[in-house]
């Protein structure tokens, strides 16, 4: 690792901070209340809020058990005739799964990573083949060739990595402040301009945009972790500038849309609403203040919505781009879901745990309601509330 143990101590103190980590586990009692209610709040998938919670801050209104009182807006906009068209065709591939050390590819073969000791707390799959990687425990990014095997480590300002709508980009903010973008077939990550560090907050990387970085190409939108402020690129840094106060969270696979939370009405109010953005429209399309963290599928056409409380997820769904609700999941009695992803663009892939005696399986949810298949287990796991035993890349 490169970051002492100072820095070390404080990362993990702030992962159980955020993470919202009780002393004593769950019993199956505490279940039959809470299972179902848990909330989840994503960046960046997921994705990523909770990553990048492990070397920095978050704002204490985040961590509030506070009520849910939504705002009023005006109806949005329905989605372009562009936006509309383009996700019918422009996809990303399922979700690899990451089991310990052992990562299975959306075609099923299996590679051994050389992961350190302490968990990975995100990771992406490039199209390459190599995989970067998020250890906890110092604010490292690593990246491992298709073998396996460490092939670069970089300092990092934050333990966070955002990954490109397609999954051939990976973005992180450089232990200088300057942004990253590592890209399929290019060896080395290229560097951005350097966007401001607001007062009392942090740099995030928020969403990439386009491709092509090492040739000019891409841009990456970051932020403070509340709300997205600048857009980087080689050339230098600009302004975020669109008619609303949000954060991206998620770009639709063929860059038409993007999906945005808002910042809490109050110090009272847990989450804001949620919506999506038609980039060439500069219009919301839909907007939701029942749901958070909307993520895209592999095609574009829905998207998936959690809460997150002590490292596990609640309120698991499913929407199509009115933000209607297509699929809703719940696990049995006495489990909860700690990870979720996608088998291909009909079916979630859910990481599923039993709270009393800490059986995991990673199961396929077919969006058209019919029954659950298990992919792999039940196999004995940790303490859901503090591990995953299977993680997913987006």
């Amino acid at each position: 690792m490169n970051e002492n143990s100072q820095g070390t101590e404080i990362g993990a103190a702030l992962e159980r901070e955020v993470s919202g980590l009780h002393d004593t586990p769950f019993t199956l009692s505490d279940v039959q209340g809470r299972a179902r209610g848990i909330r989840r709040r994503r960046h960046a998938l997921a994705a990523g809020a909770a990553a990048a919670a492990v070397a920095v801050a978050v704002p204490s209104v985040l961590l509030l058990g506070g009520t849910i009182d939504r705002t009023d807006a005006p109806d949005p906009a329905g989605p372009s005739r562009s936006a509309t068209e383009a996700v019918e065709t422009t996809s990303a591939p399922a979700s690899s799964v990451l089991r310990g050390s052992t990562l299975t590819r959306p075609d099923g073969t299996t590679t051994e990573l050389d992961l350190p000791d302490e968990q990975v707390i995100d990771y992406a799959l490039l199209g390459d083949g190599r995989v970067v990687a998020v250890p906890n425990g110092g604010r490292e990014i690593l990246v491992l060739g298709a073998d396996g095997e460490v092939q670069a480590s970089y300092p990092a300002e934050i333990n966070h990595i955002v990954v490109g709508a397609t999954s051939d980009t990976a973005a992180w903010v450089g232990a200088d402040g300057g942004v990253r973008v590592l890209e399929s077939g290019t060896r080395e990550p290229t560097v951005l301009a350097t966007p401001p560090a607001e007062r009392d907050a942090y740099r995030s990387v928020d969403a990439v945009l386009g491709s092509g970085c090492a040739a000019g190409g891409c841009e990456v939108l970051t932020g403070d972790g509340n709300t997205t402020l600048h857009v980087v690129s080689r050339d230098g840094v600009e302004p975020f500038d669109i008619d609303m106060a949000v954060r991206v969270d998620d770009v639709s696979p063929d860059g038409s849309l993007w999906s945005f939370s808002e910042q809490p009405a109050d110090e009272f109010t847990q989450y804001g609403c949620v919506g999506l953005y038609d980039v060439a429209a500069a219009t919301t399309t839909a907007r939701s203040c029942d749901v958070w963290g909307l993520s895209f599928s592999p095609d574009g056409r829905y998207v998936e919505a959690a809460f997150a409380e002590n490292n596990m997820l609640g309120d698991v769904r499913v929407l199509d781009l009115s933000l209607e609700t297509v699929l809703a999941y719940e696990p049995d009695d006495g489990h909860v879901v700690s990870r979720t992803g996608w088998a291909s663009p009909d079916a979630l892939l859910v990481s599923a745990a039993g709270l009393q005696d800490n059986q995991w399986s990673l199961l396929e949810v077919p969006l058209d309601g019919g029954e659950p298949t298990t992919v792999e287990g039940p196999v004995q796991g940790g303490n859901p509330e503090i591990e995953a035993e299977f993680r997913m890349s987006r």
